[in-house]
């Protein structure tokens, strides 16, 4: 009954959470179409897989992705870059949509007029209005969502910084393990 939230809530049902989950619909009238959306972060991971992402596609499941993906990436990275500017934070700007999406359990689905596939297996969206949809869908209630609450905004804000420190720590490891192989 609670669409993509309660979707997610079954699937991560007793997985610890950095956040409680980011879910909720936004349908834009005329064209434009529709996007519904859950998302939490886990420390420990998902089961076999760190993170996972779930989409569709006016009820196609997209198992490699597409435009809609890389919008709801966009939109989550801008919106903890924007946060983290707000408040000062100045790791903010290592983040990518790598690191957002990294540990992160998240299910999205959109509706479009007249969808664009790559492949006739419908396995990829590149529909260019899906990402542009699902960008501006999310940034006001992703906002809305880290200002209402500043101690869970935080938590994240931290949780997704120290995965950007991490990846560019292994950089850096590896990096240094080449160059001495040399």
């Amino acid at each position: 009954p609670g669409g993509l939230a309660d979707y997610l809530a079954e699937r991560i049902a007793g997985i610890e959470t950095v956040t409680p989950t980011f879910a909720g619909r936004v349908e834009r009238s005329g064209e434009a179409g529709a996007v519904e959306w859950a998302v939490t972060w886990s420390p420990a991971g998902f089961g076999e897989a760190d993170g996972f992402m779930q989409s569709y596609c006016n009820t196609v499941p997209t198992p490699e992705g597409g435009t809609h993906e890389a919008g709801f990436r966009a939109a989550l990275t801008r919106g903890l870059k924007a946060y983290g500017d707000l408040v000062g934070e100045k790791r903010a700007g290592l983040i990518t949509a790598e690191d957002v999406a990294a540990q992160a359990g998240a299910l999205i689905s959109v509706f479009v007029r007249n969808p664009e596939f790559q492949g006739q297996t419908k396995e990829r969206l590149s529909s260019s209005d899906a990402q542009k949809l699902v960008e501006t869908a999310l940034r006001d209630p992703f906002d809305h969502f880290l200002t209402s609450s500043p101690k869970l905004a935080r938590t994240l804000l931290d949780f997704v910084v120290d995965r950007a420190e991490e990846r560019l720590k292994r950089r850096k490891d590896k990096e240094v393990a080449r160059a001495s192989a040399t």
